[in-house]
């Protein structure tokens, strides 16, 4: 009878030794898995249950690290809202599981149509951080940001050079043309007409001239005389008059739609 039950025992060891890995669909799972799975057409479903944000270990009594769900529920609000998706604790909150490579990190900048905040992202408006949540604010400071977000109203974003600090803001409103931006032309035109006419000048020498007064021929200094043409002296006058310019086109950059910069600093 010892004998027996001392089988027995050794048996159900040697079982729990050969089953301590437990394959479903395979007679073979791996060494290496406690649970394996094995299907051509069927697959694994997880729990579903409702959350109410990713802070709130509902409808759990509290948070344990290492527990996958299939949430089904749209709940909260930014950040901490929660959307239908596979997600893991942490130990302290909810974490959307995702194998989108083009999740954003913080500090990403995006434009968009959008009019306010969402999802993570801050809309550029020049607010105080103070006014953000706590883990934008966090997160704002971690990058550099200073009391407030860069005004993005009516600017374009662009690279960052040696001569400029990070979310700095530059530029003018209006700007003028310069002879550089003139065509090069050169302007010719003709009197309107070619009738007699007459030119003045003024003699500032010592120049003698012949005068007749009466019978007697004397000479005198004249300071300031008029001759006027006669009809045999009809012609006319032609100027010409540069710009300088070298056809430098003025910049219509950029063709643009009205969008809102928006900054990621988490939810």
């Amino acid at each position: 009878m010892k004998s027996k039950i001392l089988s027995i025992c050794a048996g159900l060891l040697c079982f729990t030794a050969l089953k301590s890995q437990v394959g479903i669909g395979t007679s073979s799972p791996s060494p290496s898995a406690v649970l394996e799975l094995n299907s051509v057409n069927k697959g694994l479903l997880m729990n579903k249950v409702a959350l109410a944000s990713i802070t709130s270990p509902a409808p759990f009594t509290s948070h344990v690290e290492g527990m996958w769900i299939y949430n089904t529920a749209t709940a909260g609000t930014s950040p901490n809202n929660v959307i239908p998706g596979l997600y893991y604790n942490d130990g302290t909150k909810w974490i959307l599981m995702s194998i989108n490579n083009d999740l954003p990190r913080t500090g990403d900048i995006k434009s968009s149509v959008l009019n306010a905040d969402h999802d993570g992202w801050y809309i550029l408006n020049g607010r105080n951080i103070s006014t953000l949540p706590a883990i934008a604010q966090a997160n704002a400071t971690n990058i550099g940001l200073g009391t407030t977000l860069p005004n993005s109203n009516d600017r374009i974003i662009k690279g960052k050079n040696t001569s400029e600090s990070f979310a700095a803001t530059g530029g003018a409103n209006s700007y003028s043309i310069s002879q550089a931006n003139l065509p090069d032309l050169t302007f010719t035109g003709n009197t309107a007409s070619n009738g007699a006419h007459n030119h003045s000048y003024t003699n500032r020498g010592v120049n003698y001239w012949n005068y007749n007064a009466g019978g007697l021929t004397s000479t005198r200094t004249i300071d300031t005389e008029t001759r006027t043409t006669q009809a045999a002296g009809d012609h006319n006058h032609t100027f010409s008059v540069s710009s300088g310019g070298s056809n430098t086109s003025i910049s219509q950059y950029p063709k643009h739609m009205v969008v809102q910069y928006f900054i990621y600093l988490g939810k």
